[in-house]
């Protein structure tokens, strides 16, 4: 798994142009970043961070290798609160940004700024074994928020071969896992064990997943290693994050669809809570 190194934040670069959380670049470590927030208007609080920050280290544990930028925590204290104030007075930033940061004190997530990268020719990708892969983490972690109008994938703008996965914070089903495991609602664990999420309507794969992936991987590793694993994972994340409240439920889901073949099978499941 990847380590991740925390650093307080140098200054404030420009608006993202992209994404509903209005992300922000910063630069932190002489590096630029783009910042997702605590609080991003979209996820229950730190939801969204979380389920990114989850995927990127379940990327690495599962060695699929398409989003190998690098993730850092990034701390909002009051001076950034501050330098954010005056960035969204000067125009440098929305308004929904700043009001973001500021409700988001404490660590926060900052992924690699890719300047080699840019959205995908057409709003088509060629590399087949791309697409294999992305829909494995995206069905493992109930990830469908790849539309047409939003791909939320790079491409390399040298070699054009060469994609880049990105923002996996509407994962569990939108939220609406979560919301299940909030309420206590154990029993609709059983419809999230074996959902396809990648055959929702809205993503932009589902024809590709249909003739690409008919069993999903072997993983060697049983149910008891792969919730060990995926529960050391989270128990690294910041402890104020609000989903650590709720580890054991989040582990158990998505260890048993890791484990599960089941979740690639191709007819839908009327039961599927990813698909409405």
């Amino acid at each position: 798994m990847r380590e991740i190194k925390p650093y307080h934040i140098q200054s404030i670069v420009k608006d993202a142009g992209f994404g509903g959380t209005c992300p922000i670049i910063v630069k932190a470590n002489d590096k630029e970043y783009v910042l997702k927030t605590r609080d991003d208007g979209v996820n229950p609080r730190s939801l969204g961070i979380f389920n990114e920050l989850l995927a990127y280290q379940l990327l690495d544990y599962l060695n699929i290798n398409i989003a190998p930028q690098e993730v850092v925590y990034l701390y909002i204290d009051d001076d950034f609160i501050e330098m954010a104030n005056i960035a969204q007075q000067e125009g440098l930033i929305k308004e929904e940004s700043y009001d973001y940061i500021k409700a988001s004190e404490g660590f926060n997530i900052g992924i690699e700024y890719l300047h080699n990268a840019m959205e995908p020719l057409n709003e088509t990708i060629t590399n087949k074994n791309f697409i294999k892969d992305i829909s494995h983490i995206d069905n493992y972690i109930m990830n469908c928020d790849r539309a047409k109008s939003n791909i939320n994938v790079l491409q390399d703008k040298l070699n054009q071969r060469k994609y880049y996965a990105i923002d996996f914070g509407n994962a569990l089903a939108d939220g609406e896992c979560y919301k299940h495991i909030q309420s206590g609602n154990t029993t609709i664990f059983s419809a999230f064990h074996e959902c396809n999420a990648t055959l929702s309507g809205r993503y932009i794969f589902r024809e590709d997943v249909k003739r690409l992936v008919k069993r999903g991987r072997y993983i060697k590793e049983n149910i008891a290693n792969i919730r060990s694993i995926i529960s050391d994972i989270i128990d690294n994340f910041p402890p104020d994050w609000e989903p650590l409240a709720y580890k054991n439920e989040i582990v158990e889901v998505i260890s048993q669809r890791i484990k599960s073949r089941k979740i690639f099978r191709v007819t839908p499941s009327s039961k599927c809570q990813c698909l409405y």
